[in-house]
């Protein structure tokens, strides 16, 4: 993804305050946009431009902002909170929805009768990662997920199975110290998307961002 020279500040405006956001594009075309703040901000009734303003201060500094706001339409029209993270950018430029959105988004739909989660220890393997910092390998089990969830109104559960090595993202730190959990959360999501999807797979949607 080219990188995007951007400042943001906040700045005194007529009434109140305003999120002053200047951008220069890879093809050096500066642009400069002013978001107002009101100083009562309801935080369910939040503006459009406001929310994508504040996330080009905060978690998505690194974006665009028409690509922030794209994100924030389409976290509003699946029902997501992107605030608290349920949508996030992918590294290849494609949005994606967290396994615990999705999970949530699937109980509250009262079609989950219930469900199991089963993890067994499989061979032991060795997967290298690396970040921008630091590099190793994941070296234990290659553990073995089962999810059977129960549907209202269907004969038979939805039966996942799938394997560590299929899911295991080295990068993120939480995979290399509770990999049983970040495969169960997977696994879980992965299932009653099933049942109740919930937008797409961050490899099955469209680019949002330009490589």
């Amino acid at each position: 993804m080219a990188e995007v020279q951007t400042s943001t500040a906040i700045v005194p405006a007529t009434e109140g305050y305003a999120i002053k956001i200047r951008e220069l594009s890879p093809s050096g075309k500066a642009e400069e946009l002013s978001v107002p703040v009101p100083v009562n901000v309801n935080a369910h009734q939040l503006d459009l431009m406001l929310e994508a303003a504040v996330l080009k201060r905060t978690t998505w500094r690194q974006f665009e902002f028409p690509t922030i706001l794209h994100a924030c339409i389409y976290a509003r029209r699946m029902g997501l909170d992107i605030t608290a993270g349920d949508v996030y950018m992918a590294e290849e430029g494609r949005l994606s929805t967290t396994a615990g959105a999705k999970i949530r988004h699937a109980m509250s739909t009262g079609r989950i009768k219930g469900y199991e989660v089963e993890i067994t220890k499989g061979a032991e393997i060795e997967i290298p990662w690396e970040t921008s910092k630091s590099k190793g390998v994941y070296k234990g089990p290659n553990y073995h997920a089962k999810v059977t969830v129960q549907v209202v109104g269907w004969d038979r559960p939805v039966v996942y199975e799938t394997d560590l090595s299929e899911w295991f993202v080295g990068r993120n730190p939480n995979w290399r110290t509770r990999p049983t959990y970040m495969l169960r959360r997977n696994a879980l999501s992965k299932a009653v998307e099933e049942v109740a999807p919930l937008g797409v797979e961050a490899d099955e949607a469209p680019p949002v961002t330009q490589p």
